[in-house]
C-alpha cells in the first residue's frame, strides 16, 4: 500500500552511500551519506523526511525506519542524518553498529513535512525533543527573516543548543532531562505549553513523542483561540512501543483513511488510536 501513488508521489527510491560518522554528542550519532539523486531541487526545502531500508529480509519487505534529513548539501549531494541511541537493539540500532564509510543503504524520500506557519504579525513557537532536533535545525537553516520565535528542547545533552543555527529575535531554551530519566515520560514540553494557551499572538509548531504531542495539540486546538493553521503538530515515536508496531497500525489506519475515500493530503498521523 505505502508503494501507490498517491503515497510515492514526488518522491524517489535511491541509494545512500555513507561518507563520514560522527558523534556531535554522547547520545548522538551524526550520519552523511552521498545520495543518487536525479532531482536536486526535491531536498532544498526545510523539514524533509526519508525512510531507511535498515533491514533486508528474505522472505519479506524490508525493515524500514523514518528519519529526517538534518541538513543536504546541494553541491555534493550529501545529506545528514541523527540518529539518536538507545540500548534496545532495534532493526535501526543494529544497522548503525555495522554502519562504517562506504555503507550502501537504500531509502526513500524526501517526504516534505510540515514547518511553523510564519507570519509576521505573530511570534513561532516550537516545541522539539531530541528526535526532532534535525527538524529544528532544518527549520532554523530556512528561517524567514524577521520572524520572532521561542524554541524550546528537551534532552539529556546540556549543550546541544550549541549545535543549532541562531537567528536575531529567536530564543532558545533548554529542558535539561537527566540521563536516568526517561524521555516522554515527564511532560516537559507540555508544561512549558501551557504558559502559552492564552496567546493570540503565535504560531505553535511541535514534534515529540506521541502521547505529549497529542496533549499539546489538544491544549491549543481546545484551549486556545489559534486557529488550525498556527497548530502544527507530530509525534515521532511512542514511548514504550516499537516503531515496527506502530508503522503496523499507522498501516492498517491509513488502509481505512483510504477505504473512506479520503486521500493522503488529508490523513493526520496524530488521529489514529496509538
Amino acid at each position: 500500500m505505502l508503494k501507490q501513488d498517491d503515497h510515492m508521489r514526488n518522491l524517489e527510491v535511491i541509494e545512500m552511500t555513507i561518507t563520514a560518522i560522527s558523534h556531535p554528542f554522547p547520545s548522538i550519532v551524526r550520519i552523511r551519506g552521498e545520495i543518487n539523486t536525479t532531482q536536486p531541487d526535491l531536498w532544498t526545502t526545510p523539514n524533509l523526511a526519508i525512510r531507511l531500508e535498515v533491514h533486508q529480509q528474505a522472505d519479506s519487505l524490508p525493515i524500514s525506519r523514518v528519519y529526517t534529513v538534518r541538513c543536504f548539501d546541494p553541491s555534493t549531494r550529501q545529506i545528514e542524518i541523527d540518529f539518536v541511541l538507545h540500548a534496545d537493539p532495534s532493526p535501526a540500532m543494529l544497522w548503525l553498529d555495522s554502519a562504517k564509510i562506504g555503507t550502501k543503504i537504500q531509502l526513500t524520500g524526501p517526504r516534505p513535512h510540515f514547518i511553523p506557519n510564519f507570519t509576521p504579525t505573530k511570534r513561532v513557537v516550537m516545541f522539539a525533543d531530541e528526535t526532532a532536533i534535525p527538524a529544528v535545525y532544518s527549520i532554523l537553516q530556512h528561517w524567514q527573516t524577521g520572524i520572532q520565535g521561542e524554541i524550546y528542547i528537551e534532552s539529556c545533552e546540556a549543550n546541544i543548543i550549541d549545535d543549532l543555527p541562531k537567528h536575531h529575535g529567536v530564543n532558545m531554551h533548554l529542558l535539561h532531562r537527566e540521563k536516568p530519566q526517561q524521555a516522554g515520560k515527564l511532560g516537559m514540553l507540555l508544561k512549558v505549553a501551557e504558559q502559552f494557551k492564552d496567546r493570540e499572538d503565535i504560531s505553535v509548531w511541535a514534534a515529540c513523542e506521541r502521547n505529549e504531542a497529542r496533549a499539546i495539540r489538544k491544549l491549543f486546538s481546545q484551549h486556545s483561540h489559534l486557529s488550525k493553521d498556527d497548530i502544527r503538530v507530530a509525534g515521532y515515536w511512542n514511548v514504550g512501543m516499537s516503531s515496527s508496531t506502530l508503522d503496523l497500525s499507522r498501516v492498517a489506519y491509513y488502509q481505512k483513511h483510504l477505504e473512506q475515500g479520503k486521500t493522503l493530503e488529508t490523513f493526520d498521523d496524530l488521529d489514529m488510536p496509538v
